[in-house]
């Protein structure tokens, strides 16, 4: 059987019941004395790796400081190109917006509301906004006209005259 595979079967014999822990401990005790038997010498050879994974560690952090170090000016630059750039992009489709609109007859004040990406999507849009537009007012309209037959009470007649007639003939 390998070592890892002893480890691993240790573990999970410790985890299912504390009887089966003892002989994964046997175990361990076992391949020790085997390396021991073997003249190696694990325990200084753990410590030798660590002391170098010590001093690689200090360098390595050092050359991630350093890497940072430029990976932020970097980082720093192209930030500020894209906020440029996102700037430029809105104040170009604000531009084109108030372009269409003004094009379209439509108020500045509405010039936000066109939705697309492209000058032929937001011209659709504008078209749309205006039939809307127009189609409010016409309702407006309809709704201030004045109905002749409005208060009146009596069938007699449309004309005044008529009307004059049939309040007498009662």
């Amino acid at each position: 059987m390998s070592e890892s595979s002893t480890e691993t079967s240790a573990v999970e014999a410790a985890v299912v019941a504390d009887p089966l822990a003892e002989t994964s401990a046997q175990n361990q005790e076992a391949s020790e004395r085997d390396d021991q038997e073997q003249g190696i010498d694990w325990k200084a050879k753990s410590r030798e790796w660590e002391k170098r994974a010590k001093a690689n560690a200090g360098a390595a952090k050092r050359l991630e400081e350093i890497e940072d170090a430029k990976k932020s000016e970097v980082e720093r630059a192209t930030g500020k190109q894209q906020r440029a750039e996102k700037e430029r992009d809105d104040a170009v489709a604000k531009l084109l917006r108030y372009e269409v609109a003004t094009a379209a007859g439509l108020p500045l004040s509405v010039a936000h509301r066109l939705q697309g990406a492209t000058a032929e999507e937001l011209e659709a849009d504008a078209r749309e906004l205006v039939k809307l537009l127009a189609d409010k007012k016409e309702a407006e309209r309809k709704e201030n006209l004045v109905d002749p037959s409005a208060g009146r009470g009596s069938s007699a007649g449309s004309s005044t005259a008529e009307q004059f007639a049939a309040m007498f003939s009662k």
